[in-house]
């Protein structure tokens, strides 16, 4: 087990309890009234193909254990609080979530549950109609873990459309739309292996939380499951920078960390959806490429002999070429931006520069793909900027074997 601390009185009740089907975590503090209230829906999720609830239901928050009492909701749902995690203030957003979600799945595990439901704090999946399609799957069909698919527009999540989700596709051979997730669910199998691989992490050394990535290393089931939720997006008034720096750096460690199975992967599986689509969202006001056009060509200007220490000479007289074209016709191709994002990856491996200051560098290359993709899809359809995202990721495929070359023999490549 990793760091939870399970104070002797939560200990007391676990044991009289005992195991249980399902634990639904929630990540970080929450409103005791208003998850009562979400968590007594929960009589209505079923398993086994009964209409019942299943026989046990924890639903646990980060408070301080003790401090009330622990009430049973009607259907036997259990609702307790875990010690929050000492990890959790950071300041860097996503890594307080991960700190709470190993937390949830420590407490999971320690209960001997069959599954768990890691829930982001908004408590915007914690009802049965959400909570099902998570689920189901993995305390019917045993699936390892279920990922969410949450209904975005084509302006939505580009972080994610143009890196997060492509490079982890590209290395670890899952076609997960949400590979940083808010919410998930894994059962027992899964709860042990990840938090196993949590304590083998030291208290100095935090990380994001990057399930499916883990679970396509040991050769699990991954299902994704199509959930009508859209959590207010967390990074609405972070600078750009520091949340590039904080999701693009987790990826990259992490990557480093397991290159030793990712240059072994060819190729892509699709993970199994399950629950029905969500229906497109659709965004009427354009975007104005203009100022991230103006940010890419600052950029070109004030970190050229940045750039020159982390891409090769090729690259270089391709932005080069892009810094002059006007807005209109400014576009940066896929293989482009896709062997920027690995040579980026192996820069932070070899550490050629301050690893901040090097992710601080991705930023103006960063806002020129995005300038370059909002004028490609400003009059296309959320289903069809969709097909356009699906193709990038299949070019940073393409584009892997470039990638291994440079980590295996990172002068050889000029």
């Amino acid at each position: 087990m990793a760091g939870i601390e399970i104070p002797a009185e939560l200990q007391k009740r676990m044991d009289e309890i005992g195991p249980v089907d399902l634990v639904v975590g929630v990540s970080g503090p929450a409103d005791v009234d208003a998850l009562r209230a979400k968590a007594a829906s929960l009589r209505g999720v079923g398993i086994d193909g009964e209409a019942a609830p299943p026989a046990k239901i924890v639903v646990a928050y980060a408070g301080v254990p003790g401090a009330e009492p622990i009430p049973v909701l009607e259907g036997g749902i259990q609702l307790v609080a875990y010690p929050p995690p000492q990890a959790m203030g950071s300041g860097a957003f996503w890594m307080d979530v991960a700190s709470a979600q190993r937390s949830a799945l420590e407490l999971a595990a320690s209960w001997r549950a069959r599954a768990c439901l890691v829930v982001y704090g908004d408590l915007a999946v914690l009802d049965a109609e959400t909570v099902r399609p998570f689920s189901e799957p993995v305390l019917k069909a045993n699936v390892d873990l279920v990922m969410p698919v949450y209904p975005a527009g084509k302006y939505d999540g580009l972080i994610n459309k143009s890196l997060l989700a492509p490079l982890s596709r590209a290395l670890y051979g899952r076609r997960v739309r949400w590979p940083l997730p808010a919410d998930f669910c894994v059962g027992a199998n899964t709860l042990v292996k990840l938090t196993e691989n949590g304590a083998a992490r030291t208290q100095n050394e935090p990380q994001l939380l990057w399930p499916s990535n883990a679970v396509a290393m040991y050769g699990g089931q991954i299902n994704q499951a199509a959930v009508k939720v859209q959590h207010a997006s967390p990074v609405d008034g972070l600078d750009l920078t520091t949340v590039l720096t904080e999701l693009a750096g987790s990826l990259f460690e992490e990557a480093e960390r397991c290159a030793a199975y990712w240059q072994r992967v060819r190729g892509s599986q699709v993970a199994t959806r399950y629950g029905d689509p969500c229906p497109p969202v659709e965004h009427a006001e354009p975007v104005d490429p203009r100022p991230m056009v103006e940010s890419f060509v600052i950029g070109w200007q004030n970190l050229e002999e940045v750039w020159r220490l982390v891409l090769p000479p090729a690259t270089l007289l391709e932005l080069k070429r892009l810094a002059r074209l006007e807005v209109e016709q400014f576009r940066m191709p896929d293989a482009l931006w896709a062997r920027m994002i690995y040579d980026f990856a192996l820069a932070y491996r070899m550490r050629r520069i301050n690893r901040t200051h090097l992710l601080g560098a991705l930023t103006p290359l960063y806002l020129g793909w995005v300038a370059s993709y909002t004028q490609e899809v400003s009059g296309a359809t959320a289903q069809e900027a969709e097909r356009r995202v699906d193709q990038l990721a299949k070019v940073f495929e393409e584009q892997k074997p470039y990638f291994v070359s440079r980590w295996r023999w990172p002068e050889r490549v000029g």
